[in-house]
C-alpha cells in the first residue's frame, strides 16, 4: 500500500477519533448527574409561617404605647414574630467522572496522538530524518511527543467534560428545583357565578367571559383561554392550596382579578411548585375592584403574585401581600409593573416589588417592605422605575434602588447609617409639617418615600415620639405627631430637597 492511501486512512480514522472524543463528551454531559450535599450555614429556628387567621383583618387600630400593645390588623411577617430566620443552605456539588470515562479519554487521546505524529513524520524528508537523528533518538522522541500529546488530549477532554456536566446540571437543577405538578384540566367551567364549595379538584377555565366566585376551594383555578380576555371576580372567596399556586394563568391574552365591594377574599399558596407564586401567571395580569385581596405567598421561595416575563397592572382595590420571596414579581425576561391606584401593602421576604424589566407607579398608596436580612430592596428592577403619582413608602435592608430622573414627582430617598427596629415610629417632617408617619414590622435601613405633598426645601427624620392619629397598612392617617429623636445621615439631619429625585447615604 503506497503512502498517500495509509495518510487518507489515517485521515479517516482521526475524523473517526475526533468524533468519538465529542461523543463521549455529550453522552456524559447527558447521563452524569451532579450531587448536591446541604450545609448549614446559618442556625435559626424554622420561620412561623402566617396563618391568616388574625393577621389579615380589617384596618389596624392605633397601637396603645404605654402597655407596649403592637398594631393590629397588619399582617404577621412570613419569618414570624420573633424574628428567627428559616437556616440557609449552602449547596456543595459533587460529581466526578469515573475510572471508564479517564481509561476512555486516554485511549482515544493515545489513538489520535499516534495518528497525529504518525502524519507528521510522513510528511517529513526521510533522509534528512536519518542523517539528523541517531535511531535511539527517534524512538525517544516518537515516545515523548505521544505521551505528552496524549496527556494534553486527556487532560482537555477532561476539563471541557467537567465543564459541560456542571453547567447541563446547573440547568438540570434550575428545572427540577421547583416540583412539577399535574394540573387536572378536565373539570371545565362556563363564566357566570360559580360556588368554589361545590368543587373537589381543580376548575379550568377556557373561554372569555366573566367569572364569578364565591365559597371555599383548596384546589386551583385554571386559566387555559388562548387569545382571549377573561375576568375573575372574587366575591367573598377563600382558596389555600396545599402544592402550587391559587390561581394559575396558563394562557390567555389578558387576565383581570377583580375584586367585589365590600368583600374580603383570601388565598393561600403552598408547596414547591413550579407555578411559584400564589397567583401565577403566563399572561398578563389585571387587578382591579373595590374589595379586599389578601394574598399569602407560602410556597418555598414563592412570590405573592409573579408572571413569566408577562406584565402586572394594578388599577384599584386593597391587596396586602405576605410572601416567602418577592412581593410581586414580573420574572422570566422582565416585563412592566405598573400600580395606578388602589390601597397596596407589601411584606416580602424577598423584594417587595421586583421586575426583571421596569415598573411605573402612577397612583394609590404603596407600602412596600423587602426582606430585612440583605441583599433586597423595595423596590428592584433591571432596566429602572419611575414614580408620577401616588403616595409610596418602600422599606429595605441594605440595598436601594432610587427612581428614574424622569420621575414626575419628587422622591426622597435614605440609605441610613444603622438600622431602624421594627415597630418603630418613623417620621418625614418639613418644618412643623408631617409629611409621613409610618412604622414597620421588621426591622430596616433604606427607605424611599414619594408622595404630592414633597417640595424643595429641608425635611427632617425623626423617629419614636407619638402619633395619635389611626394606623392603617403601616402609615399613620389623621393624627398629631410629638417630636422623639432626629435621626442623622452620615452626620446629616437636614436633607435639602432640590430635584426629583435625592438620595442622601449610599445607593445605586
Amino acid at each position: 500500500m503506497n503512502r498517500n492511501k495509509k495518510n487518507i486512512i489515517m485521515g479517516v480514522l482521526l475524523v473517526l477519533l475526533v468524533a468519538s472524543v465529542f461523543f463521549t463528551i455529550g453522552y456524559a454531559k447527558n447521563n452524569i448527574s451532579v450531587n448536591n450535599t446541604n450545609q448549614n450555614m446559618m442556625e435559626g429556628t424554622p420561620p412561623n409561617m402566617p396563618n391568616g387567621e388574625n393577621n389579615m383583618g380589617e384596618a389596624p387600630e392605633k397601637p396603645n404605647r404605654e402597655n407596649g400593645e403592637k398594631p393590629t390588623g397588619i399582617p404577621e411577617m412570613a419569618n414570624g414574630g420573633n424574628g428567627n430566620r428559616q437556616p440557609m443552605d449552602m449547596k456543595t456539588d459533587n460529581y466526578s467522572l469515573s475510572t471508564v470515562y479517564y481509561i476512555l479519554f486516554g485511549v482515544e487521546g493515545l489513538a489520535i496522538s499516534l495518528i497525529v505524529i504518525y502524519l507528521i513524520i510522513s510528511k517529513c524528508n526521510k533522509k534528512t530524518i536519518k542523517e539528523v537523528f541517531k535511531t535511539g533518538d527517534k524512538i525517544t522522541i516518537f515516545i515523548l511527543s505521544t505521551v505528552l500529546l496524549t496527556c494534553i488530549l486527556t487532560i482537555g477532554s477532561v476539563a471541557i467534560t467537567n465543564h459541560y456536566v456542571k453547567s447541563s446540571n446547573v440547568n438540570k437543577e434550575e428545572i427540577s428545583e421547583k416540583d412539577k405538578v399535574d394540573l387536572n384540566e378536565n373539570n371545565v367551567i362556563s363564566s357566570g357565578n360559580i360556588d368554589l364549595s361545590k368543587y373537589e379538584t381543580d376548575i379550568t377555565i377556557t373561554e372569555s367571559g366573566t367569572y364569578t366566585f364565591t365559597g371555599n376551594f383548596k384546589h386551583s383555578i385554571i386559566v387555559n383561554a388562548k387569545d382571549q380576555d377573561v375576568e375573575i371576580l372574587l366575591n367573598g372567596v377563600e382558596i389555600e392550596t396545599e402544592s402550587t399556586a391559587t390561581i394559575i394563568g396558563l394562557s390567555a391574552k389578558t387576565i383581570a382579578i377583580n375584586t367585589e365591594e365590600g368583600t374580603e377574599n383570601k388565598l393561600t399558596d403552598g408547596g414547591n411548585s413550579e407555578y411559584d407564586g400564589c397567583i401565577f401567571s403566563n399572561t398578563e395580569l389585571v387587578f382591579g375592584g373595590s374589595g379586599k385581596l389578601i394574598v399569602n405567598g407560602k410556597q418555598n421561595e414563592g412570590e405573592g403574585i409573579a408572571t413569566e416575563a408577562q406584565d402586572i397592572t394594578i388599577n384599584s382595590g386593597t391587596i396586602i401581600i405576605t410572601s416567602n420571596d418577592d412581593g410581586i414579581n414580573a420574572g422570566g425576561d422582565g416585563a412592566t409593573i405598573t400600580i395606578n391606584g388602589g390601597n397596596i401593602y407589601v411584606d416580602a421576604s424577598g423584594d417587595g416589588i421586583d421586575s426583571n424589566k421596569d415598573a411605573v407607579i402612577n397612583g394609590g398608596t404603596l407600602f412596600v417592605m423587602g426582606s430585612d436580612i440583605g441583599g433586597d430592596a423595595g423596590i428592584d428592577t433591571d432596566a429602572g422605575f419611575s414614580i408620577n403619582g401616588g403616595f409610596v413608602v418602600a422599606l429595605g435592608s441594605d440595598m436601594i434602588e432610587t427612581p428614574t430622573n424622569s420621575s414626575k414627582q419628587t422622591t426622597i430617598a435614605f440609605t441610613l447609617d444603622e438600622k431602624i427596629d421594627k415597630d418603630t415610629l418613623v417620621t418625614l417632617m418639613k418644618d412643623e409639617e408631617v409629611i409621613v408617619s409610618f412604622e414597620a414590622i421588621k426591622s430596616f435601613k433604606t427607605i424611599i418615600i414619594s408622595n404630592d405633598t414633597l417640595i424643595d426645601g429641608d425635611y427632617s427624620l425623626y423617629k419614636d415620639g407619638k402619633n395619635t392619629g389611626s394606623l392603617e397598612y403601616g402609615i399613620y392617617q389623621n393624627g398629631k405627631y410629638t417630636k422623639g429623636s432626629i435621626i442623622k445621615v452620615n452626620n446629616i439631619d437636614a436633607f435639602n430637597v432640590s430635584k426629583k429625585v435625592n438620595l442622601f447615604g449610599s445607593g445605586r
